[in-house]
């Protein structure tokens, strides 16, 4: 397919034009805002993988609520914010988020369909390098996101970064996460280290970096696991907001975390890259 064919493939929801991919493997949506993943389906079991807000919103102003948000050049708070609460210049996890994306190549192959996208800048406040970011999306049989951080300047920088996946749950409470080990940090209990558990389940708020990084991770349930593959991480993230912070957000159904779980592919200890170097943040959903 060529660029000027994707008209055809491309619908708006709100204000927002959504890629529609579907091919003999599988099909998935892809927002032009965020650069975002929102739905993969393959199509030998018919299974959603990702999870999507009720309730998401769709104006080209707030981050998407679900599928896969691009979390980058930082991942949480900006440092500013950190050392002041106050200080609300900078958004949580980054600023391409909430940048509209441009499609640079689009292919249709035996295999799948592959997409690139680039925001329209990798520029932004609170961030230093001079640099091109690019997502490369691959649709087959599995989902391939590759995150690639191109340094185009003559100094090394520092960033963090995250492919936020909300995975779509039968039942958080009779869900287990198979893969991680050794200790963790617990952002609920103000960053104690504490060891994994095994087995792995869910009965509260849940918002821990693992500092490890396993090449896969497993969700098992009875409907069916889910396969994550990762590479050019630092750490997994784990992440459910649980009852009370579910009811209290706007654009996720009360009852919205019995259905999601986030397990996230990130760079939270910070990389430097050096000039004319790319680092590479893959996951791979199966």
């Amino acid at each position: 397919m060529q660029l000027s064919d994707l008209r055809s493939i491309t619908t708006t929801k709100q204000n927002i034009q959504i890629l529609e991919v579907d091919n003999e493997h599988a099909r998935a949506s892809i927002s032009l805002f965020g650069g975002h993943v929102i739905s993969f389906i393959p199509k030998h079991d018919q299974r959603p993988r990702l999870w999507l807000s009720e309730q998401a919103v769709f104006d080209a102003q707030h981050a998407i609520r679900g599928g896969v948000p691009v979390c980058w050049p930082w991942f949480g708070d900006h440092q500013a914010t950190r050392v002041d609460p106050n200080d609300k210049r900078f958004p949580a996890h980054g600023y391409v988020r909430k940048q509209h994306w441009k499609v640079v190549d689009y292919q249709d192959t035996t295999t799948g369909s592959k997409i690139i996208l680039q925001p329209n800048s990798s520029q932004g406040e609170g961030f230093d390098g001079h640099t091109q970011l690019s997502l490369i999306i691959k649709v087959g049989p599995s989902l391939s996101m590759q995150l690639l951080t191109e340094n185009l300047g003559k100094q090394p920088f520092s960033f963090t970064c995250a492919l936020h996946s909300y995975f779509a749950i039968e039942d958080i409470h009779h869900c287990q996460l198979k893969g991680l080990s050794g200790d963790y940090q617990d952002k609920t209990r103000d960053w104690q280290v504490l060891p994994t558990p095994s087995p792995y389940t869910f009965n509260e708020e849940t918002d821990r970096v693992h500092l490890s990084q396993p090449k896969h991770v497993t969700i098992v349930q009875d409907n069916g696991s889910i396969d994550i593959g990762s590479s050019g991480h630092d750490s997994m993230v784990i992440w459910n907001p649980w009852a009370q912070n579910s009811a209290a957000m706007a654009d996720m159904p009360d009852k919205g975390f019995e259905n999601m779980l986030c397990v996230e592919t990130a760079i939270t200890q910070g990389h430097t890259i050096e000039p004319e170097e790319t680092h590479t943040l893959e996951q791979i959903i199966k």
